[in-house]
This record gives structure tokens, C-alpha cells and sequence, in this order.
């Protein structure tokens, strides 16, 4: 079920990139402007059959309560989360197929300085960019929200994510 609930103010269009959200935390990037990103690709995500999504952020100082705020938009939208904690960009992509959810948000500032911060996106297998990112924006701006009381879990894939590294190493011949 559809709920239209316009927010006051909207994160700015500047933050929707190409391949990401990204923006300057406490000025273009909030706490609320996250929650409410997290309630579009929640309801984004549930609109494409998907019922759960795991949140990994790398070690930027901003990252627990920019994951906390994205956790709550996602499970108000009735999507069930997965906190798989601080982990490298790669290891959320990686819990997303481990834990069979298929979805997965990496907060992360990759390589901006450090007052950034941002969110890459996998939905269902695909990776959101372009039209997909846009698409996020207008839900916001419209309000159009699914609504729901997702779960909130944790996971440590930590171990699986590097028996899954070593797996594909292969020695020519035997160290000395």
C-alpha cells in the first residue's frame, strides 16, 4: 500500500548523481534527507519484488547515523534490514548475494574528502544509476512511499567474504 506524505524539504537535486548519491554531510547530506532516501529505495525495492537490502558503511565518522537514518526510511517502507556493519564497498555487493537478498546500500565517500559522504545501490542484481537515481529523487519529491514495519538484523560476513577470496587463489607451485 501507497501512502503519498510530501516531506517539508527535500534532499537537494545536486546530491543524485550519476552513479550515486553523494553530497556534504550536515549541508547537502542529512540525517533526515537519508531517511527519506531510504524510504524511496525502500518502496523502490519493494516495487521490484525485493524484501529485504544490506546496509555496510565504510569508517567515514558520519557513517553509523547516516546507516542508522537510512535503516529506519528503509523499514518504514517495509523493507527488512541487514546491518552488516563497517565493511569495504565490495563486501556489501557481496553480502547482498551471500545472504540472498539480492540488495544491498553502501554508505561510503569512496574517494572524496572527508566531510562527504554518499550511497551506492544494488537492487535485485542491478546496480541503480542514471534514471534509476533520478527515479529516487521524484518519489521523494511526490511522496509516494510504500509503508510498512520492516525488521532490523545483523550479519557478520566478514569470514565467508574472505573463504570466498581465498577460494579463487590458485598457487603456480608451493611457497618456500
Amino acid at each position: 500500500m501507497k501512502k503519498n506524505t510530501a516531506m517539508a524539504s527535500f534532499p537537494p537535486a545536486e546530491i543524485f548523481k550519476a552513479y550515486d548519491i553523494r553530497g556534504i554531510v550536515g549541508r547537502t547530506l542529512t540525517e533526515d534527507g537519508v531517511r527519506q532516501i531510504g524510504r524511496a529505495l525502500g518502496s523502490e525495492a519493494r516495487d521490484r519484488g525485493q524484501t529485504a537490502i544490506a546496509v555496510g558503511r565504510d569508517g567515514r565518522v558520519s557513517g553509523p547515523s547516516l546507516s542508522a537514518a537510512l535503516a529506519e526510511g528503509l523499514c518504514a517502507s517495509g523493507m527488512d534490514v541487514i546491518d552488516i556493519g563497517m565493511v569495504a564497498t565490495p563486501m556489501s555487493y557481496f553480502a547482498a548475494h551471500h545472504l540472498g537478498c539480492h540488495s544491498a546500500v553502501s554508505v561510503t565517500g569512496s574517494h572524496n574528502p572527508p566531510d562527504y559522504n554518499g550511497l551506492k545501490m544494488v537492487l535485485g542484481g542491478t546496480t541503480l544509476s542514471g534514471e534509476d537515481i533520478q527515479r529516487l529523487r521524484r518519489r521523494i519529491e511526490q511522496g509516494d512511499f510504500t509503508q510498512g514495519n520492516g525488521k532490523l538484523s545483523q550479519a557478520d560476513i566478514r569470514a565467508a567474504y574472505l573463504d570466498r577470496i581465498v577460494s579463487d587463489i590458485k598457487l603456480a607451485r608451493p611457497m618456500r
